[in-house]
């Protein structure tokens, strides 16, 4: 039947997770699979609580952050910075 070029059909469907994700607000389908304590502490049994992003990389006070031009050279910083 699925050679038949006389027929068509849709295919769909509403999983668990899908259902889920309406009903805690979570944006993300693959955060059902994460071990990630941010996420499973988030919840509890018998209550539906919203859920609360958070960043999947931990916080870096000391960070610096660039933009680069297309023409970059990674030599002109290091001299730069050396100063």
């Amino acid at each position: 039947m699925a050679e038949r070029g006389d027929r068509r059909g849709w295919a769909f469907g509403l999983g668990l997770e899908r259902l889920a994700m309406i009903l805690f607000g979570i944006p993300d389908i693959r955060l059902f699979w994460t071990e990630d304590e941010r996420f499973t502490s988030q919840f509890q049994e018998g209550k539906i609580t919203k859920f609360e992003p958070y960043s999947k990389y931990p916080p870096v006070f000391k960070d610096i952050a660039f933009w680069l031009p297309e023409d970059f050279v990674e030599n002109d910083f290091f001299e730069l910075a050396r100063g």
